[in-house]
């Protein structure tokens, strides 16, 4: 995972939360979903490389699947040593009530909760009462799938506690009643990129369908990168380095980033000329992101 204020990846496995990190900037490529009902799927996800593993409660329906799934739920938190993350049902059902009163129950908490359709602030400001009491620290990333959610979108990411907000795709386009065109999702995508920069947390896009197009899904991660989001949603293990390297610097661009920090060292002038282009200040910051991981 890129981890809170870092730039390199590493396995879900390898990474633990903690206070100070809930403090920092969120930053994430890829959220890969594993059914709760499928635990073999979850140590394929971490051994693949996904930055998160989430276990998905959201899908399971039956009664009986649900009584399972939470036991696998249960196993799997307390055998891993990595990051614990978790997607209930929404806080507006029953089902989403009686996850949240299981997992507080639950001796392994989760250290991320994900919590779909969330459409105003009191639903997470009503959620942070309850976890108050736990001793460690406990994350939201609150996933916007509706037009009352996005309206809500900048009180939602400012809230306490969300690490990141995540764009819930065809939840909106459904309601909507648009297709998932790039034209059709530009305005929410945008809008959500303006709630959680103005949060100064990360956001994360929707997944790709389509799990054969693996160049589509580059091009899609790509186009959002360059908009701004710092991840997106994987639904199957192939689609992970696609998202990763649409997400990582071109060679390119980091010998850019390179002569333009050099240059911003020998002459520390808020507007330099570097190969012929002016350079300002935003520019030069930009340069020292992409740069400053690399050089830890």
């Amino acid at each position: 995972m890129h981890g809170y204020g870092s730039g390199k990846g590493v396995k879900a496995g390898q990474v633990k939360i903690n206070a100070m990190h809930l403090k920092n900037k969120f930053h994430c490529r890829s959220i890969l979903f594993v059914p709760a009902s499928r635990p073999s799927r979850y140590r394929k996800a971490v051994a693949g490389g996904a930055d998160i593993a989430c276990v998905d409660l959201e899908d399971v329906i039956t009664p009986g699947i649900k009584v399972a799934a939470w036991q696998n739920v249960r196993n799997l938190f307390t055998s891993s040593d990595g990051l614990r993350v978790l997607k209930i049902n929404p806080l507006s059902s029953e089902s989403g009530l009686r996850d949240v009163l299981l997992l507080l129950e639950q001796v392994s908490k989760p250290d991320i909760i994900l919590l779909p359709k969330v459409e105003s602030a009191e639903e997470i400001a009503w959620l942070n009462q309850l976890i108050e009491p736990v001793e460690q620290p406990i994350g939201l990333l609150p996933l916007i799938e509706t037009a009352k959610g996005l309206q809500n979108s900048r009180e939602i990411a400012t809230s306490k506690n969300v690490l990141a907000i995540a764009f819930g795709s065809v939840g909106l386009c459904t309601e909507i009643g648009v297709d998932m065109s790039w034209d059709s999702l530009f305005y929410a995508r945008s809008r959500i990129l303006q709630a959680a920069t103005y949060a100064n947390i990360g956001a994360i896009d929707g997944p790709c369908f389509d799990l054969e197009d693996t160049e589509g899904l580059l091009r899609e991660a790509q186009r959002v990168a360059a908009l701004g989001f710092s991840g997106k949603v994987a639904l199957n293990p192939r689609q992970i380095d696609p998202i990763h390297q649409g997400f990582s610097p071109t060679e390119e661009s980091l010998q850019s980033a390179h002569k333009i920090v050099q240059a911003f060292k020998a002459n520390s002038n808020r507007v330099l000329v570097v190969d012929g282009r002016m350079v300002d200040l935003p520019v030069i910051e930009r340069a020292l992101k992409l740069v400053s991981p690399i050089e830890k």
